[in-house]
C-alpha cells in the first residue's frame, strides 16, 4: 500500500471518528436543551384487586416511598407499602384521582404523587393567577394561607424542575400555607400553559431565571415583604441563579431557599449522565459545546458559588439520584455551614426526599420557616 493511501485511509478514519463523535455530541444537546413533556408509559398494570395493584417491576416501582402513577387520561396515588415477587410487585393505592385502573394499561411512575390542583388535592382555595414576564403571561397557582394565615406579608414562591410542572410543589404546599405563608406556584417558557421561548429550547436556569423575577415583582406589588424561595432539581439552580442577578432592592426581599436535588453545575450533570452512559470523553466534551453554541449559554456561567450565597438555605438530597450527584451539594453546605442545612436521604432518587419520609421533609421545612421567617 502507498504512502498516499495510507495517509488518505488515516484521514477519512479519523473524519468519521470526528464525525460521529460531533453528531453524539449534538444529539445529547438536544436531549439537555429539548423540550418534551410526554411521560414515558413503562410500567404495565397486571392486576387490580381492591385497594392493591400489581405492576411490572423496575427501578421505580419496586421502592417502598409514596409515588403516583399517570396515564393519559387518568392518575393515582400509592402508598409507601410494597410487595416484590420476582419481576411484579403489589402495591397499595391510596387514591384513585381519575381515570381507571385496569389490567394491561400502561403507566408512568410520577414523584410529584399529587397530580391535581390545591382544591382537589387538600381542600385549599387558590386562583389561577398570569404573572407577567418578558414573554407574556406566565400562569402561576396563589394559594393564601387557611385563616389568613399569622405571618403576614411572607411569600413563598416554588419553582419546578425541567419538565416538571406545578404539581411538583403541591407536596410541600399545605405545610408552608400552615404555616402562615402565602405560596405562589409558578410556571415558566416552555410549560405546557405558558409562552415558548424563541428558539424552542430549554436555557437551564440562563433565561428561565426571569420568569422568577417577574414572580418576585409580583408578590412584592401585591404586599410580600419577605419571600422565602422553593426550587426542584433546575428550579433549584434557577432560585440561586435569580439570587445573584437580581437587582439589589428585590434580592434583599428573599429571606431564604428551601432546594430539593438542586442542579448547582451543568458541566458536573452532564459528566455524571456521561459516566453512567460510559461515554467517551470526546463526546461529553461535544455535548457541552453544542449545548451552549444551540442554546446561546456559557456552562460556566450557570455554576454556583457557595460564596455568592446570601441566605439561608435547606437543601434535601437523596444518595439514590440518578440525575444529579449529589457531591456538589454536599460541598456547597461544607463551603457555608453558617448558612446550609443539609438533609440526606437515601433509596428514594432524583427530587425523591420527601417521598422517603414525608413526615420528616415536612418537619425539616417547617423548622427551617420557623428559623428564617
Amino acid at each position: 500500500m502507498t504512502r498516499r493511501r495510507l495517509v488518505g485511509g488515516a484521514l477519512a478514519a479519523a473524519a468519521t471518528s470526528a464525525f460521529s463523535t460531533a453528531g453524539a455530541g449534538y444529539y445529547f444537546s438536544g436531549e439537555l436543551l429539548g423540550v418534551d413533556h410526554t411521560q414515558a408509559l413503562v410500567v404495565r398494570v397486571l392486576a387490580v384487586s381492591g385497594d392493591e395493584v400489581t405492576l411490572s417491576r423496575d427501578v421505580d416501582t419496586a421502592k417502598p416511598i409514596a409515588l403516583g402513577l399517570l396515564w393519559p387520561d387518568g392518575g393515582a396515588r400509592l402508598s409507601a407499602s410494597v410487595r416484590v415477587d420476582g419481576d411484579t410487585v403489589v402495591r397499595r393505592v391510596d387514591e384513585r384521582v381519575a381515570g381507571e385502573l385496569r389490567p394491561g394499561l400502561m403507566v408512568a411512575v410520577d414523584y410529584n404523587v399529587f397530580g391535581t390542583d390545591p382544591k382537589t388535592a387538600f381542600g385549599l382555595d387558590y386562583a389561577t393567577v398570569p404573572v407577567s414576564g418578558e414573554l407574556g403571561d406566565m400562569p402561576a397557582w396563589l394559594v393564601p394561607p387557611p385563616g389568613g394565615g399569622h405571618r403576614p406579608g411572607v411569600w413563598a414562591i416554588a419553582v419546578h424542575g425541567r419538565g416538571g410542572s406545578r404539581h411538583e410543589a403541591l407536596r410541600v404546599l399545605p405545610g408552608v400555607v400552615g404555616a402562615g405563608l402565602t405560596m405562589l406556584v409558578i410556571g415558566y417558557r416552555n410549560d405546557p400553559d405558558a409562552p415558548a421561548s424563541p428558539d424552542g429550547f430549554y436555557h437551564l436556569g440562563d433565561t428561565e431565571w426571569r420568569e422568577l423575577a417577574a414572580a418576585i415583582r409580583y408578590a412584592r406589588d401585591h404586599g410580600a415583604t419577605g419571600i422565602v424561595l422553593f426550587g426542584w432539581s433546575m428550579g433549584g439552580g434557577i432560585a440561586l441563579t435569580a439570587l445573584r442577578r437580581l437587582p439589589v432592592a428585590e434580592a434583599a426581599l428573599i429571606r431564604g431557599l428551601v432546594l430539593d436535588s438542586p442542579v448547582l453545575s451543568w458541566n458536573a450533570v452532564i459528566d455524571y449522565q456521561a459516566d453512567l452512559r460510559r461515554l467517551p470523553a470526546p463526546i461529553t466534551w461535544s455535548a457541552k459545546r453544542f449545548t451552549e453554541w444551540r442554546g446561546r449559554i456559557n456552562l460556566g456561567r450557570l455554576d454556583q458559588d457557595p460564596g455568592e450565597l446570601t441566605v439561608p438555605a435547606l437543601i434535601f438530597v437523596d444518595e439514590a439520584d440518578q440525575r444529579v450527584r449529589t457531591d456538589k451539594a454536599h460541598a456547597f453546605a461544607s463551603a457555608r455551614p453558617e448558612l446550609v442545612t443539609l438533609v440526606a436521604t437515601r433509596d428514594g432518587g432524583h427530587v425523591a426526599s420527601w417521598n422517603v419520609d414525608p413526615p420528616a421533609y415536612t418537619a425539616a421545612v417547617a423548622a427551617f420557616l420557623d428559623r428564617i421567617v
